[in-house]
């Protein structure tokens, strides 16, 4: 079922949910500590081109669906613990819809599915780490994968190499970025205006992970196996595809109307 605009406001109105009340991230933001950094974007003559917003999500990418009988027969099988395993992805874009590579961080550095596979190959930044918001780690993406490739994208779009970064204040994203490229602002959310304020979290990191679940569930009848079987073999290198896939499925439009919120 499919609600047209005109029948849900409809709906709402008779519901009454005006009095609904809004509850965690979103009904705490701070709406006044927004205006002066959304005055700031605004005023800061950026074309959309230069203007990114990155920011990091989490996999647990061999995780079962819950309260299903293939999740509690996973629990039981040898290596169940594999399950559980989590990595995490950063994902950004412009205001112009331009998404940036993914970065992928998982705790090895030489997974066995990666035999005779090249990292440089992959289609994500490819990075090991334990500590998945490790300040060095994140300096490693600015310098060697986020500046490289604004530079080439920038090149072919004929615009001068001048960047607004958004961030929010993870423990993650160090302060002192604002002083590794003069060409490079980088402007950290104030505190409690995430969920207004950050574009990633208004809708592309939920976008991604339908697309990504999509495409495990376009895998899981290969070659008529079993989904346990499936699950079994599904290895790194796949959830790396699939995470490709994933994001490449979030369309122009979809980044586009999570910066129309903000600017």
């Amino acid at each position: 079922f499919t609600a047209s605009h005109g029948w849900f406001n409809h709906f709402k109105t008779c519901a009454n949910f005006h009095s609904v009340k809004l509850s965690g991230e979103a009904a705490s933001a701070d709406l006044k500590a927004a205006e002066p950094f959304i005055k700031l974007i605004k005023e800061g003559n950026y074309f959309p081109e230069q203007i990114f917003n990155v920011n990091e999500t989490g996999l647990f990418w061999k995780k079962m669906p819950e309260r299903t009988y293939i999740h509690n027969e996973a629990k039981t099988m040898p290596g169940s613990k594999a399950f559980k395993d989590h990595l995490t992805v950063l994902l950004g874009g412009n205001v112009s819809a331009y998404k940036l590579k993914p970065l992928l961080i998982y705790h090895s550095e030489n997974p066995r599915a990666f035999k005779n596979i090249s990292k440089a190959t992959l289609p994500v930044h490819y990075r090991a780490n334990k500590k998945a918001n490790d300040a060095a780690l994140f300096e490693d993406w600015f310098m060697n994968c986020f500046i490289p490739e604004v530079k080439v994208y920038f090149l072919e779009k004929g615009i001068p190499f001048r960047i607004l970064l958004i961030l929010d204040n993870a423990p993650g994203h160090p302060q002192y970025l604002n002083d590794l490229h003069s060409n490079v602002k980088v402007v950290f959310l104030p505190p409690n205006t995430t969920s207004i304020l950050q574009p990633m979290d208004q809708g592309a990191i939920a976008a991604f992970k339908v697309t990504f679940a999509k495409a495990v569930a376009a895998t899981e009848c290969e070659n008529g196996k079993t989904l346990c079987e499936f699950w079994k073999d599904y290895n790194i290198l796949h959830c790396i595809r699939n995470t490709a896939a994933g994001w490449e499925e979030v369309t122009p439009q979809c980044m586009n109307d999570i910066w129309k919120k903000i600017l």
